[in-house]
């Protein structure tokens, strides 16, 4: 949903990667440090979905914020983040309920983003 949002709002997703239902068997530890590390360097901006609590997602945030990047967070209506995430500014922050209300709240942030 999330990548149908960017790429409908005139976004390209820069870690298809993230579609994949799972990590591809046979990827070392520090191959997915440095894809990741150098996909949040390449983007002008990350979508993270914090729902559910992930220490790599969270670094992501933390690398693109550091980086300056536009942070858009994303999360299901009365998940629990980290008070790190919930403090971090600027960000973008939307909650959802359904899929559907994701899709149109991320894709109506988006459109009218374009890099600085």
């Amino acid at each position: 949903m999330m990548a149908r949002a960017i790429a409908d709002s005139g976004h390209e997703v820069s870690s298809p990667w993230v579609l994949e239902p799972s990590e591809q068997t046979g990827t070392s530890p520090l191959d997915v440090f440095s894809r990741d590390s150098k996909g949040v360097e390449k983007s002008d901006a990350i979508v993270a979905d914090v729902s559910a609590p992930s220490t790599g997602v969270g670094m992501e945030v933390m690398a693109a914020h550091i980086l300056r990047k536009k942070v858009v967070i994303v999360m299901r209506r009365g998940s629990v983040v980290s008070r790190m995430i919930a403090h971090m500014e600027p960000k973008e922050l939307i909650e959802f309920d359904e899929d559907e209300d994701l899709y149109l709240s991320l894709r109506r942030a988006l459109e009218g983003w374009s890099r600085s």
